[in-house]
């Protein structure tokens, strides 16, 4: 994935604005408005986003405010000259001032605000076979920044990321990385801010997970991802792969040390990363995951979720090759959030990085597509 512009120019306010005049067509965010300088009629266009979850591509739902090339607005006004020198309206009305002024523009509706915040969950299964897939992550890491910064909404620079292992006990976001590396989070937080003055390197330092099989208590673990401490979910029960669930459970309002990461007033894009399956341990099945996610953020419009795992009898990995396994579960989670959900593959068929093109592929269709749909508070 190559980006046109230099991710030097990320942290600075971006925002990308397309105009709908004359019948234009609007821009690849799928939404534009604009007024036109002749008539002040409202033009407005919006752009359906294609979405796949589980190899197939389904349709997301419009907001409702008519297909792309539909205009609204009135008609433009003419003006005739009476025997006496005044000027009426095409509709005899009389008419004060000089022809050529326009009526007051109207206030634009709701639909038209575009969400300014994104919140990015990281939740990757930390077995052994996933180490070459993590060394990947710093690098989509910058082209993330950069596609928020460019691509969805009018362009985010406000953003919040957080990484977790798959094990959810505890469900604490993570603050230390490999080799029990304290990462040096700003202010105390296990948890990075896109203004952090050292994101870039705090990123690095906690997305190398440290190896599960030595993160676990029951293994004489001290080399934990949240300070230092050391997991205690089971490796006989597969209850260190659970990504979707981790999630869940991380963003519960009730785990504390986890506070301010996800924020009411944006979207939530939450990202499950396995190399075998979703394991279905405590929750009863992938609708269980869903509504607990969806809970957590109180509205599920301002959700998506990116499942990646592997195919469908699964594949060969892209990542230091072996092999990924048929993650069934994993893509029925993706499927719960319909067209706020998306499914891909770390196979080998999919490229030298399919991880980053997942992540590309998400951000510009589903997660532009929630921002544009936004509903503000």
């Amino acid at each position: 994935m190559k980006l046109a512009r230099p991710v030097t120019c990320l942290f600075g306010h971006l925002a990308l604005f397309a105009a709908c005049a004359g019948g234009d067509d609007s821009d690849a965010g799928g939404f534009a408005s604009g007024l036109t300088s002749a008539t002040a009629g409202v033009t407005a266009s919006t752009g359906d986003t294609s979405t796949g979850v589980g190899g197939s591509d389904t349709q997301a739902p419009t907001d409702g405010s008519g297909s792309a090339g539909e205009t609204t607005g009135a008609a433009p006004t003419t003006t005739a000259s009476s025997e006496d020198g005044t000027s009426t309206g095409g509709d005899s009305s009389p008419a004060t001032g000089d022809a050529t002024t326009l009526p007051p523009a109207p206030d634009l509706p709701g639909i038209f605000e575009v969400c300014t915040k994104v919140d990015v969950l990281l939740v990757v299964d930390a077995s052994a076979s996933m180490a070459d897939a993590l060394a990947s992550l710093p690098a989509t890491f910058a082209e993330i920044q950069a596609t928020l910064a460019l691509e969805v909404g009018e362009g985010i620079d406000d953003f919040h990321v957080a990484v977790i292992n798959a094990c959810p006990k505890p469900p604490n976001f993570h603050n230390y990385g490999a080799g029990d590396t304290d990462c040096e989070f700003p202010a105390g937080r296990n948890w990075l801010a896109s203004d952090d003055p050292t994101i870039a390197q705090n990123f690095a330092c906690v997305v190398q997970l440290p190896d599960q099989d030595e993160a676990l208590a029951g293994n004489g673990g001290d080399n934990g991802g949240y300070e230092s401490l050391p997991d205690t979910c089971s490796d006989d029960d597969d209850e260190d792969e659970q990504p979707a669930w981790t999630a869940a459970r991380a963003l519960d309002p009730g785990v504390a040390v986890n506070a301010g990461f996800s924020r009411a007033d944006s979207v939530l894009f939450v990202v499950a990363i396995t190399d075998e399956d979703e394991s279905l341990v405590d929750p009863a099945d992938a609708e269980e995951i869903h509504d607990a996610i969806v809970a957590a953020k109180g509205d599920a419009e301002r959700v998506v979720f990116l499942g990646i795992g592997g195919d469908d009898g699964g594949c060969d990995n892209a990542y230091g090759g072996g092999e990924v396994k048929d993650s069934e579960v994993l893509r029925e989670v993706a499927g719960t959030f319909g067209a706020r959900g998306l499914y891909r593959t770390m196979c080998k068929k999919r490229g030298d990085d399919p991880i980053g093109d997942a992540f590309a592929e998400a951000l510009t269709t589903v997660v532009d597509e929630a921002c544009s749909s936004f509903v503000p508070d």
